[in-house]
């Protein structure tokens, strides 16, 4: 018996998140049970990683305009608007058609929109089609709209959907997806070994003497990722720790370019000129991140998982988090970090000085945390979860297309 056929369909071909967690599971994907292909609109990173993996890659689906759909609104541009049913139903049976015609036997849809119309796709060409869901389902993060079509097709036209999180599989509960439908598999990481070296070299990269504090914020700069709440809470935390450095890692997102100048004007609003380093997007953030003394998480609205604290579980390092989501799922209060009330930076600031002050604590912290990411998260195991939860939708007696 072959590999079975699986293609891949995602929206989105910057590397955001979810891209960087399907990449992890195509690298480990077991090729003598599936050979994997991809559908997205254009080229991009994403394309250009998978191409590297050897797979094969399909582009223009969706269309075009379809990316102009947003969690919340159908967009500004009204004509765009008015097209929306003819540009989705020939998405819909473009898409029917590729996997009828290149013999893929399980559909595997990555983003909120190719959710949509891939679960359609597969449905209409008679393939099993499986979500792999990263977002909260709720009124805060999508219109009433794409609420009502996230519960329709997950009710009609996928056979499973795969939450990052068991906040992640309540919200669709509580939407109206069946229960049977929905099975949690967390996202992994891969636990590294010893990072002292890894540790000294970022630090003299960086200029960091050894003994200086160092906290960092890491992922992209957005509003509801907390930025800002983040600056409020290291202005505090230099009142106690003068010497503490703080780090802003990550870039802007398409739409939203001028807003890390707007931080840089509230960092010298604050008096933290000269402690607050803007990194930008490193492509590898890892390094920096083992030489930081704590890592803060600051969302203000509930985060699906956040792979930022698993990744910092990794490096053995200690998480100051935001209470809400599936992040408890992941960090135990006192034991790998500190929870915090969502935009409190009073709290924040209270929890990273509790960090800064306390090595020996922090140390045993950063210590559990690296035991639970490798017994809970552990990148491998979690890829192999996946690939036994796709298995499940074939009908094995049928052969491998």
């Amino acid at each position: 018996m072959g590999a079975y056929r699986l293609l891949v369909v995602n929206h989105a071909v910057e590397m955001g998140g979810a891209e960087r967690v399907l990449l992890d599971f195509l690298r480990r994907l077991d090729r003598e049970r599936f050979e994997p292909g991809l559908a997205v609109p254009r080229r991009g990173p994403l394309v250009e990683a998978a191409e590297t993996l050897g797979i094969r890659v399909h582009l223009g689906i969706p269309s075009r305009r379809l990316l102009g759909i947003r969690r919340r609104s159908l967009g500004e541009d009204r004509k765009a608007v008015a097209l929306y049913p003819l540009d989705f139903l020939s998405t819909v049976l473009r898409l029917a058609l590729l996997i009828r015609r290149e013999g893929y036997r399980l559909v595997l849809t990555n983003s909120a929109k190719a959710d949509i119309y891939g679960s359609m796709a597969g449905w209409l060409a008679g393939r099993p089609v499986a979500w792999r869901f990263h977002d909260l389902a709720s009124p805060q993060t999508f219109s009433r709209l794409n609420l009502w079509l996230l519960r329709t097709c997950a009710t009609l036209f996928a056979r499973r959907v795969l939450a990052i999180s068991g906040a992640v599989r309540d919200a669709l509960l509580a939407l109206g997806v069946p229960g049977e439908r929905v099975s949690v598999v967390y996202n992994g990481t891969e636990v590294r070994g010893e990072t002292g070296v890894i540790r000294r070299k970022a630090r003299r990269e960086w200029g960091l003497p050894d003994d200086r504090p160092a906290v960092g914020m890491v992922g992209r700069l957005v509003e509801w990722k907390g930025p800002d709440v983040f600056l409020r809470a290291a202005a505090r935390v230099a009142e106690s720790f003068p010497e503490a450095v703080f780090f802003l890692v990550g870039g802007a997102i398409f739409g939203r370019e001028d807003y890390p100048e707007e931080l840089r004007e509230l960092s010298r609003s604050l008096g933290l000129e000269g402690r607050v380093v803007f990194t930008g997007f490193l492509e590898d953030p890892l390094p920096l991140m083992a030489a930081l003394d704590c890592l803060v998480h600051a969302s203000v609205e509930p985060e699906p998982l956040g792979m930022v604290i698993l990744e910092a579980m990794s490096l053995g390092l200690p998480v100051v988090a935001t209470d809400g989501g599936g992040v408890p799922e992941v960090v135990e209060e006192g034991r790998t970090g500190l929870l915090v009330p969502p935009g409190d930076p009073e709290a924040l600031a209270q929890a990273v000085c509790w960090m800064l002050a306390h090595p020996e604590e922090r140390k045993e912290m950063g210590e559990r945390g690296k035991r639970r990411a490798e017994e809970a998260f552990e990148l491998g195991a979690r890829c192999r979860e996946m690939e036994e939860e796709l298995l499940s939708l074939l009908d094995c007696g049928s052969g491998a297309g």
